[in-house]
């Protein structure tokens, strides 16, 4: 009967004698989990920035409405709050917008300048080309 009175009993687990023993969650990551935890970390944070920054989109109309009635008052113009918070939304609606810059010469420049990697490689095949025809056929 020992065999089936010690079959019976659930195996016993062996205790850590102290504390330190006892390895915690992310104790020991590796450098790879490290950088994986940061960016998660990084990701939070820039997710929070940008909710704060959405809701303190009131707050800085506020400020504006404030700062702009003020000028007024200080220059003596006489506007209401009506046309401060109209020139506002319209400042507003257009602060990120793109508008395609009018043509001329320093819209050319600027397109050369942007493309001049193509353009001189295509100056430089063109010349090499014109060099080899006059000296085949020269």
């Amino acid at each position: 009967m020992p065999n089936a009175n010690a079959q019976q009993q659930a195996p016993r687990r062996t205790r850590p004698h102290s504390m330190s023993a006892i390895e915690l969650p992310g104790q020991n990551l590796t450098l790879e989990e490290t950088l994986r935890v940061m960016d998660v970390a990084r990701e939070m944070r820039d997710q929070r920035e940008t909710a704060e920054e959405m809701f303190r989109h009131d707050d800085v109309r506020t400020n504006l409405r404030k700062k702009l009635m003020r000028a007024a008052q200080l220059s003596g113009d006489n506007v209401t709050e009506a046309e401060i918070d109209a020139a506002i939304d319209q400042y507003m609606s257009t602060l990120h917008t793109y508008e395609d810059p009018e043509p001329g010469l320093k819209s050319f420049i600027a397109h050369c300048w942007v493309w001049r990697d193509r353009i001189l490689y295509g100056a430089g095949t063109l010349a090499a080309a014109s060099g080899l025809l006059w000296y085949l056929f020269a």
